[in-house]
């Protein structure tokens, strides 16, 4: 059985087809507007249409996928795909079974299922990608919460007026970076430049590292989990669990003695587990 798997994100859409693993992968940079995704998705899917035989498409989506009514609820960095009837298009376009599911627990099913967090009953996973995503497992199960916002961690107010999924989103750093510098600079070249001590980027990563070890340390201490799971392409940076320890650390100092370090383990798929996910969801897991 060949599955189709879909990856949309803030940033861009991967694709590949799933038969237990990835293969055939393709991406584009996420658009500025619904039509052009449109087109861009239908182009991607006829690709393979034409190469293979495939049973389902399966999407992983930013934002809640509301089961009943078919469309992408909630809140993204792609704002215009909450204005979509997602499942009826694709449904009506391609004949063949569609199913979708939030990016974070996408990327906790590949996980649970495959990866990582196999042994854990009771964890949290952290998605950092142009926004932060997480999902909540409490007894071995998802837990969407009253309504389905569970695991929204960056909704979460870290600064006071600012969320998580800017001030934790190394996409967002560089941009500010950038903005700075009046240059385009990447994620991974801000970086570059902190490990070369250029001021302004050591500010940069140091602020980073800062809040999303604060929201880490407030997940530790509101629902009190094993582990805490990241995934997202940050996870990538070989010393990112260095720099987080360090920042706990701290914030551990503030005030009262904290007497539990939050556990955290980086995800085994990284930028692979949401289009894992996706296809067991249309496998029925």
């Amino acid at each position: 059985m060949a599955i189709l798997t879909i990856d949309i994100g803030g940033s861009s859409v991967k694709s590949a087809i799933y038969t237990g693993e990835l293969a055939d992968r393709k991406q584009f940079y996420s658009p500025e507007n619904l039509v052009k995704m449109q087109e861009n998705l239908d182009e991607m899917i006829m690709y393979y249409l034409k190469k293979y035989d495939i049973t389902a498409i399966a999407f992983s989506v930013p934002g809640i996928a509301n089961q009943e009514t078919g469309r992408v609820d909630g809140v993204s960095s792609l704002r215009y795909i909450h204005d979509f009837d997602f499942i009826a298009y694709f449904k009506e376009t391609y004949q063949r079974p569609i199913y979708f599911e939030n990016d974070a627990n996408s990327a906790c099913k590949a996980e649970v299922h495959l990866g990582i967090a196999g042994d854990v009953k009771n964890a949290l996973f952290m998605v950092i990608g142009t926004g932060v995503g997480g999902t909540i497992i409490s007894n071995g199960q998802i837990q969407p919460g009253e309504h389905a916002y569970g695991g929204e961690f960056g909704m979460m107010l870290v600064d006071g007026r600012r969320e998580l999924s800017e001030l934790g989103s190394a996409v967002h750093m560089a941009r500010k970076y950038s903005k700075l510098k009046r240059k385009e600079y990447t994620g991974e070249e801000v970086f570059a430049l902190a490990e070369a001590g250029e001021v302004d980027a050591v500010t940069a990563t140091e602020e980073l590292y800062h809040y999303l070890a604060l929201g880490i340390y407030n997940m530790q201490y509101t629902i009190d989990p094993e582990y805490i799971v990241l995934g997202g392409g940050i996870t990538k940076k070989a010393d990112l669990l260095d720099h987080l320890y360090r920042k706990l650390a701290e914030i551990m100092d503030y005030g009262q003695r904290c007497p539990i370090m939050p556990k955290i383990r980086i995800a085994k798929f990284g930028n692979d587990a949401n289009l894992i996910g996706a296809a067991l969801t249309a496998e029925g897991k």
